[in-house]
């Protein structure tokens, strides 16, 4: 049966500002907190070659660049470069791309038949589950879930992801804010197994962001190489599968990057569910790797009122970045992991002796739905 079961996890509290991963000794301090001496277990051609062991299908346009932003270096006063994963390629990009990757190669080895997914209306995993499956020739269902007190922020639907996920051809459902979307996905799959179909539901424990990261982190090892940095940390928008392969892959090659997380949703619970896919992934690779959650750095600092509702220092930072280096941001993800690095550089968490570098996990079709929003932070009177 091509389905993925969930699990339970407990509540804990975390430094926000991120624990590198430990290995060996504590050796001195980046940002005030204490930096770890890591120990490689592997290198990157057999990371490479284990990788390549697994079911993978081509999605998209990969590697993506490594830029660096040197305008807003220098107005925040800290040496930064972007991970260019807004332009992975397949329906307008983002980092869903590379799950897919692996998580559809998983269900085609299956014979499974359609893809169910399912997040909140404007989902960018669903926008692009659908591009995919109709790349490959799959049926797509989406469970979406409509959430008034997010409306209120955004134009009138279909926009934005939605519309794309009409145009890639979608059985789109909707269900309630508060319904079990797991539930909703199962009763969905129940559906099209009645129509004779092999349906296969993608939910947690899913892998394959983890390993579609892993791609990723190698590909930062190189880039780094090439452009002769060595960064001392790595900030993304983190609501789990991404930051598995960045937290597995830096152990796993003994690399002292800062990996910091930053929360698009009151989860205080992630780090438990990283550390956990993070110990599944090591295993499916034969990594001698284990992760703890109080390794994870993961900040629930930026939030705001919750997901999908806006911060006036996201939108601060997604204005800023478009106005600085040309670069769209989205208001649910990237603005709030951007608006992060914003503010630990104005408070001196982050300075010139630092390297960041920023991951762009996409999310740009949600600009269109947000429209409202972007405009009053534009100045303008909506």
């Amino acid at each position: 049966m091509c389905v993925r079961q969930s699990a339970r996890f407990k509540t804990v509290s975390y430094n926000w500002l991120g624990a590198s991963l430990r290995a060996v000794t504590l050796t001195g301090k980046i940002g005030g907190t204490n930096v770890v001496e890591a120990s490689p277990v592997v290198t990157e051609a057999e990371l490479h070659q284990r990788l390549a062991r697994l079911p993978r299908v081509a999605l998209g346009t990969l590697p993506t660049p490594l830029e660096p932003l040197p305008r807003l270096s220098e107005l925040l006063g800290v040496r930064m470069f972007i991970k260019r994963d807004d332009l992975t390629g397949l329906a307008l990009g983002g980092n869903k791309v590379r799950h897919l990757e692996f998580t559809l190669a998983m269900a085609m080895e299956e014979g499974c038949d359609v893809i169910i997914n399912g997040a909140a209306v404007q989902s960018n995993y669903c926008r692009q589950t659908a591009a995919a499956c109709a790349k490959l020739g799959l049926k797509c269902a989406l469970v979406l879930r409509r959430d008034r007190r997010i409306d209120q922020f955004k134009t009138t639907e279909p926009q934005g992801n939605l519309l794309l996920d009409y145009l890639f051809g979608a059985d789109v459902r909707f269900v309630d804010a508060d319904a079990d979307m797991d539930t909703e996905k199962e009763r969905l799959a129940e559906e099209y197994r009645a129509k004779g179909h092999k349906p296969f539901v993608i939910k947690h424990p899913d892998l394959g962001g983890g390993f579609g990261y892993l791609i990723c982190l190698l590909e930062l090892v190189e880039q780094c190489r090439q452009l002769g940095i060595e960064p001392t940390h790595l900030i993304h928008s983190s609501s789990t599968p991404t930051q598995v392969g960045f937290v597995v892959g830096a152990k796993a090659l003994g690399l002292n990057w800062r990996i910091l997380g930053i929360s698009p949703h009151h989860r205080p619970d992630a780090p438990d569910r990283i550390a956990e896919l993070s110990n599944l992934v090591a295993e499916r690779l034969g990594l001698p790797v284990r992760v703890t959650p109080d390794e994870i750095g993961y900040s629930l600092a930026y939030v705001g009122e919750g997901y999908g509702i806006p911060t006036d220092e996201g939108m601060e930072a997604l204005v800023l970045m478009a106005r600085t280096e040309g670069i769209l941001l989205d208001p649910v993800y990237t603005a709030k992991a951007f608006a992060a690095i914003v503010d630990m550089a104005r408070k001196g968490k982050l300075t010139k002796e630092h390297t960041v570098i920023f991951v762009h996990t996409g999310g740009v079709p949600a600009l269109f739905a947000y429209q409202p929003t972007v405009l009053k932070a534009l100045g303008w009177s909506v």
